[in-house]
């Protein structure tokens, strides 16, 4: 049976595009548009929809309004909102609200993939229980400007490192963070990297994207009092797990993409842990609690009492409204359960979950109760299962 969709406002040539690539006998959708909120809305009265694709600015309500009154009529249908690369402030207010957040321009084609894994079950969405955390939380750092900017200069045809660098070099937080980790000894670099382009020679774009989130993420909560773990602890992890995804994904797979998305995935793994304490503190403060006392781990724990919702899946949801790729915010999401994932082989998934627990084995964090271990099991289905003996050396060789 083909699945509904519909559009509301927005640019009516995506609409027109995806409609073009999904006609025929075979097409998998049948698509209808609405010109604004109310208009779609009535539509919904009449018919359901298994998805909704919205602009973030409707015409006659705002795309908030809408998004509460689409979940009141139609709980069920997947919500995807589309916003312009500088609207963060329309964005933010969707938090909670919607599955999927997707920057425009965006093609019918990259559309069409999105909505086919996740009804495949092969994409991480954001579950109810997520989304309703999400939206209680106060302390959400909107991504930086330079984020932004260097995300619409690497879309550019004419992409230019000297000009990413410079957009850094205006941002001396994040500039610092940037030479920091190009000059860390897991890089193994003998020489001393003072600027920006040298920088970014050496770590790549897609990692300079990411380690310009995390970098802006970790000072914009400089100021709050987070209690159960160290923020520097936290930060020398990420960098640790990045690198060591990076390693492994270089060791398995012949494809750039992968060893960059393992990287940035294993970077920005646990930014869930760091949002979790700033925004419930009382509840993460449970949570360790409980994981004491049963002499489990943090996210066992947070299974527990909050099901389906720990810092896994609260991190990826709010990379995933900042728009990063699915490849990257499902290595977040699943990295303590990558069995989760449906892709076969090896992928940047694997890497994440492989690399976060080889760190914890290597560097040992006395806040953590009881690290995690690897799941062999899924290593076995993936035929990886004699692999992580080399893994594991390759990791420590870097430290």
């Amino acid at each position: 049976m083909k699945k509904r969709i519909l559009f509301v406002g927005g640019d009516p040539a995506v609409c027109r595009e995806f409609q073009a690539q999904n006609s025929g006998p075979d097409a998998a959708w049948t698509v209808q548009s609405a010109g604004s909120g109310e208009e779609a809305l009535a539509l919904c009265y009449q018919a359901s929809f298994d998805a909704v694709v919205a602009d973030v600015r409707l015409s006659g309500m705002s795309g908030p309004d809408f998004l509460n009154a689409l979940m009141r009529q139609q709980p069920k249908a997947m919500r995807i909102v589309l916003s312009d690369m500088a609207d963060t402030e329309s964005t933010m207010k969707c938090v909670g609200q919607a599955h999927h957040h997707m920057l425009k321009p965006c093609a019918a084609a990259t559309l069409t993939g999105v909505l086919g894994r996740a009804f495949a079950r092969e994409a991480w969405l954001p579950s109810a229980p997520v989304q309703g955390l999400m939206a209680q939380m106060r302390h959400v750092p909107s991504p930086p400007k330079a984020y932004f900017q260097v995300v619409e200069e690497m879309r550019s045809p004419s992409c230019s490192i000297e000009k990413i660098a410079d957009l850094i070099s205006n941002d001396p937080a994040i500039t610092a963070k940037v030479l920091q980790l190009a000059n860390s000894a897991l890089f193994g670099l003998e020489l001393n990297v003072v600027r920006p382009l040298e920088a970014i020679g050496y770590i790549g774009l897609e990692t300079t994207k990411a380690i310009v989130l995390l970098a802006h993420t970790f000072s914009s909560f400089d100021q709050l009092k987070l209690t159960g773990f160290s923020v520097d602890e936290l930060w020398r992890h990420s960098v640790r797990t990045g690198q060591y995804a990076q390693h492994i994904a270089t060791m398995e797979s012949t494809s750039p993409g992968v060893s960059e998305q393992a990287f940035a995935g294993g970077l920005l793994h646990d930014i869930g842990k760091l949002l979790f304490a700033a925004n419930h503190a009382g509840m993460f403060a449970k949570v360790l609690r409980l994981a004491r006392e049963q002499h489990c781990n943090l996210w066992e724990a947070e299974a527990q009492l909050l099901p389906g919702m720990g810092h896994a899946e609260l991190g990826a949801t709010v990379l995933s409204i900042w728009g990063l790729p699915a490849a990257i915010t499902e290595a977040v999401a699943l990295h303590h359960c990558p069995w989760n994932h449906r892709i076969a082989g090896f992928n940047p998934v694997t890497a994440v979950h492989a690399a976060n627990i080889l760190d914890h084995e290597t560097h040992p964090d006395p806040a953590i109760i009881l690290p995690s271990q690897i799941n062999t099991a899924y290593l076995k289905d993936l035929g990886l299962a004699g692999r992580v003996d080399q893994w594991r050396r390759q990791c420590q060789a870097f430290g």
